[in-house]
């Protein structure tokens, strides 16, 4: 039998406990609770037992918990020596013995998930497991989350880590199976196979951001070691910058671990899981032509420790976030002569601004001198009066005059100070829309532009630092500090990447975090559903990392809040998950085109029927109530949130025989084709015969929904089945006499649902953020809660604040890029803001 031996000055002993409740009783009694102990010794579970083979025993008194340190010593085979004078005290001395390892009992293994560390606790019986707990709190919710619980029972089903894992949860399933098999190695008291490749370079494939456009990594080894591992950067649809970042920052990492169970790169989550999953492709084909066991790819699965520490850094001003408002108010307060430090989680800075596509800036004066004559673009006082009246009186009329007044100077320091690029402005999305104040990055006659973006970026933060001012990458703030008064005085932050915890002191913290659509718990907590249907699981599309944890420490430390129940800001829709990587489907190129987001050979997929189904202007969409609730002309693009989280788009049998044979009646442009699925729409009046395989594909998903009947339907989704009745019937009433008497939907897009069996697609309205936020005034200071009053030190700027400029009986504005806008107009002045402050 192996016994493990550690010296006792190193030793580190975490004892794990379950515990009942200690029971008063009645008077002065007080009860016993006695329950069974477990230890967690260096790493390792161990099951303590006592001489008569029962397991050892803790026990909880008068809210303390007690444990027989004499027990102890023995088990660990050391001596406990006692100071008469000093009854308190025990010394423990002599080598640390473990019991032995493998066998029966409780165990746990760890691996790279999606978002961050996915753990495996198995309890083994005879070899086998016969339970399983997984915890995975970075999985990404209703994708890798969900998918949690139906790996935990495959897990238990098959008794050990040969899985089928979950669809569409890639990563998250093979750090589950990594985690598992590392933890029942430790049952069978063995480790990995020996590792054996053959030298060589080896190339593999694997999904990325954009499904069955991902990434080609060659990864070079030598007989034992990773040597090398080189992306393909240009056979890809990822975004560039997004790309590089994962590129520079974890294949380093990964060389010097020989792991592949690297955390990725916040902001890069997709580049980073595409290059882990390839190169672990690559080594099992390596390892396979050297004659190594399968089990050999678990010595590169080993997760890092992370060193940890603590350090004290003081600076003048802290800013949280380095988006597009966290970068305006950096650089604007260096500029000002204080000492700045930047942070943000993610691996590269620009957040989401640099990624969308366009600001809203107003008059710009040297912009217009050089493009317009001179002349103003836009009636800056039509436009505010406007803006006002949309509010109804509830934004902030002293911010949006601040926003509309100052905007233009802050695009002039942009371009002329920092060598921005944009375009002449152009008008928003709507008829009613008549500002010429949508200015577009240049170069704006493709959206495959991201590189360019990211070059401005990279020139302002070269300012930046040319000044003094500093910044430190994957580095996460989570609270705030406060004095006795309640004066914030600082942060506390960690690096993503060590483990080191950061005290940072500051006169000045500006929160520049984004919203807070990355955390559905936070969402569903905070949106209320006063005037639209909005509490649910919103998907998100672009920065997942908007988690809003600054956002609840500004409100632990009594930060008030603004518009909060504002419907987050919604311009694409889709399924919530998709099956356009599915090979059963094929992959239709269109000769000349190239996608619009991705500048990428364009193609399409049958894959993608649902998606283009729910999208489609001749559909029948009802929300969760079973009532339609738009023109069926905007659920792609301007009104899928006005049904919430979710919509459901009814479909005939009779209707997608058609579409086999004759394909849709209407084809999809617009962003949600553009952004999402495979990046081009199913071309119109082509035949798709696969319809029925891909509907029993996609009711397989989830994401359909079929019945023999409109009520068995209703019944099926949880609706009253008399108020989808009435609304269908209603609907093809319409399609019959040609007049849509609830929306004045074109007669050429009444299409009438019947002849079952019936189906529907369920949808998700996909926003890029919360719009609701913190409470600020006209200075860009947080207001407390309780009475409006300032917290001193603490600043709000872009959508962490965006709020004030709107109402919550209306959604997000349409003039184009009013986010992206606001959010370095208000860095830029909240810098300036900070400056007067300090006197500086």
């Amino acid at each position: 039998m192996r016994q493990w031996k550690k010296r006792a000055g190193a030793m580190l002993l975490s004892m794990a406990m379950v515990l009942g409740p200690a029971v008063v009783a009645a008077g002065a009694e007080k009860t016993i609770t006695v329950n069974p102990m477990t230890l967690n010794i260096n790493g390792q579970d161990v099951t303590p037992t006592k001489s008569n083979g029962a397991q050892a025993e803790v026990f909880a008194y008068d809210g303390a918990t007690y444990v027989p340190l004499r027990y102890l010593s023995e088990l660990l085979g050391l001596n406990v020596e006692w100071d008469k004078n000093d009854p308190t005290t025990a010394k423990l001395t002599g080598d640390v013995t473990l019991p032995a390892a493998g066998g029966d009992g409780t165990y746990t293994g760890t691996a790279a998930g999606f978002g961050g560390e996915v753990k495996a606790v198995i309890t083994v019986v005879n070899g086998k497991i016969t339970a399983c707990t997984l915890e995975g709190a970075k999985e990404t919710p209703g994708i890798g989350g969900a998918a949690l619980e139906t790996l935990k029972a495959q897990v238990e089903a098959a008794g050990s880590a040969e899985i089928d894992g979950v669809s569409g949860a890639t990563v998250t399933s093979n750090a589950v199976k990594a985690a598992v098999a590392a933890a029942l190695d430790q049952a069978k008291g063995a480790g990995a196979a020996a590792v054996k490749m053959k030298p060589g370079t080896y190339t593999a494939y694997a999904e990325s951001y954009r499904a069955r456009d991902g990434l080609h990594v060659t990864v070079e080894v030598s007989e034992t070691e990773i040597k090398s591992i080189t992306v393909d950067k240009k056979n890809t649809s990822d975004t560039p910058t997004i790309l590089q970042a994962a590129i520079d920052k974890l294949i380093p990492r990964m060389l010097q671990h020989q792991s592949v169970s690297i955390d990725a790169i916040t902001g890069a989550t997709a580049s980073s899981n595409a290059i882990k999953m390839a190169t672990a492709t690559a080594l099992e084909e390596a390892l396979k032509a050297g004659g190594s066991d399968p089990s050999a790819i678990r010595s590169f699965q080993v997760v890092p420790e992370k060193k940890g520490g603590q350090e004290t850094i003081d600076t003048e001003v802290l800013v949280i976030g380095m988006g597009g408002s966290g970068t305006t108010a950096a650089m604007s307060a260096v500029e000002s002569g204080l000492q700045v430090l930047a942070i943000d989680k993610a691996g590269k800075y620009g957040g989401t601004s640099s990624i969308t596509s366009e600001g809203l800036f107003v008059n710009p004066p040297k912009f217009q001198a050089e493009h317009n004559n001179g002349k103003d673009y836009t009636d800056a006082d039509v436009m505010y009066k406007a803006w006002v009246e949309y509010d109804e009186g509830d934004g902030k009329e002293e911010i949006i005059h601040r926003m509309i007044y100052e905007s233009g100077q802050v695009l002039d320091w942009l371009v002329y100070e920092h060598g921005f690029q944009f375009a002449e402005p152009l008008r928003g999305f709507t008829p009613s829309d008549v500002y010429d104040t949508k200015y577009q990055w240049l170069p704006n006659d493709i959206m495959y532009n991201k590189d360019a973006i990211g070059s401005y970026f990279d020139g302002i933060y070269e300012d930046y630092t040319a000044l003094g001012g500093k910044y430190m990458l994957e580095t996460e703030g989570y609270a705030l500090l406060t004095d006795a008064k309640g004066n914030v005085t600082g942060a506390k932050a960690r690096d993503l990447v060590n483990g080191t915890e950061y005290t940072i002191n500051a006169k000045a913290v500006v929160i520049a975090c984004g919203g807070y659509a990355g955390n559905p718990e936070l969402v569903e907590e905070m949106l209320e559903e006063t005037y639209f249907p909005i509490k649910g699981q919103w998907k998100q599309v672009g920065s997942l990392q908007n988690d809003g944890k600054m956002f609840e420490a500004a409100l632990d430390i009594g930060a008030g809040t603004y518009n909060n129940s504002m419907a987050p800001e919604v311009h694409n829709s889709g399924t919530a998950t998709w099956l356009t990587a599915d090979p059963r489907f094929g992959q239709h190129f269109v000769e000349g085109k190239v996608g619009e987001v991705l500048g990428r050979p364009a193609w399409w997929t049958e894959a993608d029927l649902p998606a283009n189904l729910g999208w489609s202007a001749n559909s029948l969409a009802v929300d969760k109530t079973g009532k339609r609730f738009a023109a069926e002309t905007g659920v792609s693009f301007l009104d899928p949130w006005i049904a919430g989280p979710n919509y459901y788009s009814i479909w005939s049998q009779a209707q997608l025989d058609d579409i086999a044979k004759n394909g849709l009646k209407v084809e999809n442009f617009g962003p949600s084709p553009a952004f999402l699925g495979s990046g081009y729409q199913i071309p119109g009046g082509v035949p798709v015969p696969q319809v029925d395989k891909v509907m029993e594909a996609a009711e397989e998903a989830g994401i359909v929904v079929k019945a023999d009947t409109i009520e068995a339907l209703a019944t099926k989704l949880g609706m009253d089945p008399a108020t989808l009745s009435k609304t269908v019937k209603d609907y093809n009433g319409y399609c019959d006499t040609g007049v849509d008497k609830e929306f004045g939907k074109d007669a050429a897009l009444l299409e009438k649902v019947e002849g079952g069996p019936y189906y529907c697609v369920i949808m998700a309205s996909y926003c890029y953020d919360t719009c609701g936020g913190l409470n600020i005034n006209e200075r860009l200071e947080v207001l407390r809660d309780k009475d409006e009053s300032v917290i001193e030190g603490l600043y709000a700027v872009g959508t962490s604040s965006m709020g004030v400029l709107f109402t919550e009986k209306k959604p997000y504005v349409t003039y184009g890029g009013a986010n992206n806008g606001w959010g370095m107009v208000s860095g830029y002045l909240c810098g300036k803001e900070i400056a007067e402050k300090l006197g500086k």
